[in-house]
Protein backbone atom coordinates (compact mmCIF):
# COMPACT_ATOMS: atom_id res chain seq x y z
CA UNK A 1 0.00 0.00 0.00
CA UNK A 2 1.56 3.32 -1.19
CA UNK A 3 0.35 7.01 -1.99
CA UNK A 4 2.34 9.14 -4.43
CA UNK A 5 2.91 13.04 -3.87
CA UNK A 6 3.41 13.21 -8.01
CA UNK A 7 0.28 15.63 -8.17
CA UNK A 8 1.31 17.88 -11.11
CA UNK A 9 4.81 17.26 -11.37
CA UNK A 10 5.08 20.30 -9.84
CA UNK A 11 5.21 23.36 -7.68
CA UNK A 12 5.31 21.34 -4.98
CA UNK A 13 7.22 22.34 -1.76
CA UNK A 14 7.48 20.64 1.92
CA UNK A 15 4.45 19.69 3.78
CA UNK A 16 4.42 19.61 7.56
CA UNK A 17 7.05 16.08 8.75
CA UNK A 18 8.47 16.40 5.32
CA UNK A 19 12.24 17.91 4.55
CA UNK A 20 14.37 18.45 1.81
CA UNK A 21 16.58 15.74 0.75
CA UNK A 22 19.73 17.83 0.43
CA UNK A 23 19.22 18.62 4.40
CA UNK A 24 18.93 14.81 5.74
CA UNK A 25 22.24 13.38 6.53
CA UNK A 26 22.43 10.56 4.20
CA UNK A 27 25.68 9.78 1.58
CA UNK A 28 25.04 9.01 -2.09
CA UNK A 29 24.31 5.07 -1.13
CA UNK A 30 21.13 5.99 0.61
CA UNK A 31 20.41 8.54 -1.83
CA UNK A 32 20.42 5.45 -4.17
CA UNK A 33 18.60 3.32 -2.14
CA UNK A 34 15.43 5.99 -1.80
CA UNK A 35 15.31 6.69 -5.43
CA UNK A 36 14.80 2.28 -6.19
CA UNK A 37 12.75 2.43 -3.67
CA UNK A 38 10.64 5.24 -4.82
CA UNK A 39 10.56 3.41 -8.26
CA UNK A 40 9.26 0.11 -6.38
CA UNK A 41 6.31 2.41 -4.66
CA UNK A 42 5.61 3.14 -7.71
CA UNK A 43 4.73 -0.02 -9.21
CA UNK A 44 2.81 -1.05 -6.02
CA UNK A 45 0.58 2.70 -6.41
CA UNK A 46 0.36 2.64 -10.06
CA UNK A 47 1.13 -1.06 -11.36
CA UNK A 48 0.78 0.37 -15.34
CA UNK A 49 4.07 2.47 -14.72
CA UNK A 50 6.13 -0.65 -14.30
CA UNK A 51 8.49 1.49 -11.86
CA UNK A 52 10.35 -2.10 -11.17
CA UNK A 53 12.09 -1.59 -14.06
CA UNK A 54 13.35 1.80 -13.51
CA UNK A 55 14.45 0.50 -9.71
CA UNK A 56 16.22 -2.56 -11.56
CA UNK A 57 17.63 -0.51 -13.95
CA UNK A 58 18.76 2.00 -11.59
CA UNK A 59 20.10 -0.53 -8.97
CA UNK A 60 22.18 -1.96 -12.08
CA UNK A 61 23.52 0.96 -13.28
CA UNK A 62 24.51 2.49 -9.65
CA UNK A 63 25.70 -0.86 -8.26
CA UNK A 64 26.70 -2.65 -11.26
CA UNK A 65 26.16 -6.26 -12.17
CA UNK A 66 25.70 -8.51 -10.32
CA UNK A 67 25.31 -6.27 -6.77
CA UNK A 68 22.98 -4.29 -8.41
CA UNK A 69 20.29 -6.60 -8.88
CA UNK A 70 21.09 -8.10 -5.81
CA UNK A 71 20.77 -4.80 -3.82
CA UNK A 72 17.42 -4.56 -5.90
CA UNK A 73 16.28 -7.79 -4.57
CA UNK A 74 17.19 -7.33 -0.64
CA UNK A 75 15.66 -3.82 -1.06
CA UNK A 76 12.07 -5.31 -2.52
CA UNK A 77 12.35 -7.86 0.24
CA UNK A 78 12.45 -5.12 2.82
CA UNK A 79 9.93 -3.19 1.46
CA UNK A 80 7.59 -5.99 1.45
CA UNK A 81 8.48 -7.01 5.10
CA UNK A 82 7.54 -3.14 6.26
CA UNK A 83 4.34 -3.28 3.94
CA UNK A 84 3.46 -6.23 6.20
CA UNK A 85 4.19 -4.58 9.13
CA UNK A 86 2.51 -1.72 8.41
CA UNK A 87 -1.45 -1.26 8.92
CA UNK A 88 -1.85 2.41 6.91
CA UNK A 89 -0.30 3.47 3.41
CA UNK A 90 3.43 4.79 2.86
CA UNK A 91 3.50 7.80 1.09
CA UNK A 92 6.24 8.54 -1.07
CA UNK A 93 7.52 11.07 -3.84
CA UNK A 94 7.93 10.46 -7.47
CA UNK A 95 11.37 9.94 -8.24
CA UNK A 96 10.41 10.65 -12.09
CA UNK A 97 10.08 14.39 -11.21
CA UNK A 98 12.81 16.14 -9.44
CA UNK A 99 10.38 18.81 -7.66
CA UNK A 100 9.06 16.13 -5.83
CA UNK A 101 12.22 13.62 -5.43
CA UNK A 102 14.10 16.90 -4.00
CA UNK A 103 11.44 16.32 -1.24
CA UNK A 104 11.39 13.99 2.01
CA UNK A 105 8.52 12.22 3.38
CA UNK A 106 8.35 11.18 7.01
CA UNK A 107 7.87 7.39 6.07
CA UNK A 108 10.69 7.90 3.40
CA UNK A 109 13.04 9.18 6.31
CA UNK A 110 12.41 6.90 8.46
CA UNK A 111 12.53 3.87 6.21
CA UNK A 112 16.49 5.60 5.07
CA UNK A 113 17.59 6.42 8.83
CA UNK A 114 16.77 3.17 9.60
CA UNK A 115 18.62 1.84 7.23
CA UNK A 116 21.79 4.21 7.92
CA UNK A 117 21.54 3.13 11.43
CA UNK A 118 21.92 -0.70 10.24
CA UNK A 119 24.93 0.10 7.87
CA UNK A 120 26.71 2.47 10.90
CA UNK A 121 25.71 -0.33 13.42
CA UNK A 122 23.09 1.50 15.15
CA UNK A 123 20.45 -1.48 15.95
CA UNK A 124 19.04 0.57 18.56
CA UNK A 125 18.20 3.77 16.60
CA UNK A 126 16.99 1.42 13.64
CA UNK A 127 14.44 -0.41 16.04
CA UNK A 128 13.27 2.97 17.23
CA UNK A 129 13.12 4.37 13.65
CA UNK A 130 11.21 1.37 12.41
CA UNK A 131 9.09 0.93 15.16
CA UNK A 132 7.58 4.47 14.17
CA UNK A 133 7.77 3.27 10.67
CA UNK A 134 5.42 0.30 11.28
CA UNK A 135 3.20 1.94 13.51
CA UNK A 136 4.68 -0.03 17.00
CA UNK A 137 4.02 -3.77 15.29
CA UNK A 138 6.54 -6.47 14.92
CA UNK A 139 9.52 -5.11 12.99
CA UNK A 140 11.24 -8.75 13.70
CA UNK A 141 11.19 -9.19 9.68
CA UNK A 142 12.04 -5.79 8.54
CA UNK A 143 14.73 -5.22 10.27
CA UNK A 144 16.40 -8.64 9.31
CA UNK A 145 15.61 -7.93 5.83
CA UNK A 146 17.27 -4.71 6.24
CA UNK A 147 20.30 -6.27 7.58
CA UNK A 148 20.58 -8.31 4.34
CA UNK A 149 20.84 -5.32 2.55
CA UNK A 150 22.84 -3.44 4.46
CA UNK A 151 25.18 -6.48 4.01
CA UNK A 152 24.99 -5.93 0.10
CA UNK A 153 25.76 -2.31 0.12
CA UNK A 154 29.02 -0.65 -0.07
CA UNK A 155 30.06 -0.46 3.49
CA UNK A 156 29.10 3.87 4.92
CA UNK A 157 31.99 6.47 5.53
CA UNK A 158 31.22 6.49 8.80
CA UNK A 159 31.53 2.38 9.54
CA UNK A 160 35.11 2.54 7.27
CA UNK A 161 35.92 5.68 10.09
CA UNK A 162 35.40 3.31 12.86
CA UNK A 163 37.23 0.46 11.69
CA UNK A 164 40.06 2.34 11.64
CA UNK A 165 40.44 3.01 14.81
CA UNK A 166 40.19 -0.64 15.83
Amino acid sequence: MSRTHARSCCGRSPEPKEMLLAEADFDDVEKSILAIARYFFQSFAAPQSQGWMAALDLAEATFGDPDGPLIATRLLTTMRAMRYARRSLFSFNCQSCETCAAILTEQERRLITALSAVRNGQIGRAQTELLMLCEGNDITQVIAAMTRLSIALPASKAARVGDAYV
